[in-house]
This record gives structure tokens, sequence and C-alpha cells, in this order.
């Protein structure tokens, strides 16, 4: 059996301006503030669905919480590569790696094997 993952970039929203000035270039790239989407940004975001929904979730060796409090929510992470473990009773342990990119939502679906 394999464990299933699905890892998808989503856009959050993003303030910024298009016009072609010269303060314009220096403040946006690709369209995109380089301030973020609520002033200066240094990270992006998770967003987490896991089964089964009891499952606890950690980020880089540290508890954010139960995948069932995590579904409809946004996981604000520093920017870079970060370690997903997620570990249910009756279930086998998974650990994913994340990369997270600034002012962006990755989103993360998980579905642990059960323990033989």
């Amino acid at each position: 059996m394999s464990l299933r993952v699905f890892l998808v970039v989503l856009p959050l929203l993003v303030a910024g301006t298009t016009s072609g000035s010269a303060a314009a270039a220096d403040t946006t790239y690709m369209g995109h503030s380089v301030y973020g989407y609520s002033g200066y940004s240094l990270g992006g975001a998770i967003y987490i669905n896991v089964f089964p929904y009891f499952a606890e979730v950690s980020l880089d060796g540290k508890p954010i919480g139960v995948a069932n409090d995590l579904q409809a929510s946004l996981v604000d992470t520093r920017v870079g590569v970060h370690a997903l473990t997620v570990t249910a009773p009756g279930y086998q342990p998974a650990t994913v790696f994340v990369r997270v990119v600034r002012d962006w939502a990755t989103r993360v679906r998980l579905e642990l094997l059960p323990a033989r």
C-alpha cells in the first residue's frame, strides 16, 4: 500500500498595483505586492486536510492541533521546507516535507494507512 499525498499551491489574496511607473516596479513582483497581503510578510501558509480527523498534527516537531480543528483554517508558516508529521492510534504515522512559498498557501491532503 502506498501513502497518498497531494500538494497544491493556492494563491492568497495579494494587494498590488500594476501601473508602469518606476515606483510601482520597486513594490511589485509579477503583479503581487512585495509587502504581502497584510503588510510586509515573511511567510506563507499551509492548508491541511488529513484523514482520520482525530489525527494529531505536528509541524517541525511542535504539535499544532488535531486534524479536525485544522480543516477550515490556514496555518501561518515561515518560508522554506517544513516537516509535517501526522499520527493517530491504529494508523501508521507519516511525515511529509512541505515547501512553503511566500504569500501563498500550500494545500496538503493526507490519508494515513491503517496499522497492520
